[in-house]
């Protein structure tokens, strides 16, 4: 007789900080700087081995970058704020470390889509400052900001005691959102969270 090894799946919420930038090239130089932002949302855990599990995530998170450029002699400053609904999907393997503790390491790729996002921008013009915001349109023709659709990767180490976790993950953006022939930005992160499985 076989032995399964699945184990029962785990539901839980999952909340943190996001330091984001995002890398840029092409025709209009840029100087970027990380942002800081927040996600939170729902994670599940489907254990495979005792070790091994997928663990995918739903989540609302912020991406953005806060930039700086010279146009015309005038200094231009540019923050920002971008919400994404985002479907990460890990696996990960676990280190039983005792005393109700495993440290686990991750990785695997996440989906975005935008949901909204702001500029805000500030230009000194002859020592005069003027500031503005726009919302930021996302969609795949050329006067849309931003693509929609973002695809990326995680690489990650936690601590989970018992029901509580911390997670410490990287997530490099493959997907070049820009819609302007010459140009691309892609989103970078790093996170720090925390989340409780409530079985």
């Amino acid at each position: 007789m076989g032995i399964s090894f699945a184990q029962k799946p785990k539901i839980g919420i999952t909340a943190g900080l996001n330091v984001s930038n995002e890398n840029t090239s092409g025709d209009v130089s840029l100087s970027t700087d990380y942002k800081a932002g927040f996600q939170a949302g729902v994670v599940a855990d489907f254990g495979i081995t005792e070790k091994f599990s997928i663990m995918p995530e739903l989540l609302f998170s912020q991406r953005g970058a806060k930039y700086k450029m010279s146009i015309a002699g005038n200094s231009v400053s540019a923050s920002e704020t971008l919400n994404y609904l985002q479907l990460p999907i890990n696996a990960a393997y676990k280190f039983d470390v005792g005393m109700g503790s495993k440290i686990f390491v991750f990785a695997g790729p996440y989906f975005g889509y935008g949901l909204s996002g702001k500029d805000k921008l500030e230009t000194t013009i002859n020592g005069e400052k003027d500031s503005s915001s726009t919302n930021v349109k996302f969609g795949s023709k050329q006067d849309d900001d931003l693509k929609a659709f973002d695809i990326g990767l995680n690489v990650g180490v936690g601590y989970l005691y018992e029901k509580i976790f911390f997670k410490l993950q990287f997530n490099p953006g493959l997907m070049n959102l820009s819609n302007v022939s010459g140009t691309s930005g892609r989103n970078t992160n790093f996170a720090v969270t925390v989340g409780y499985f409530f079985n």
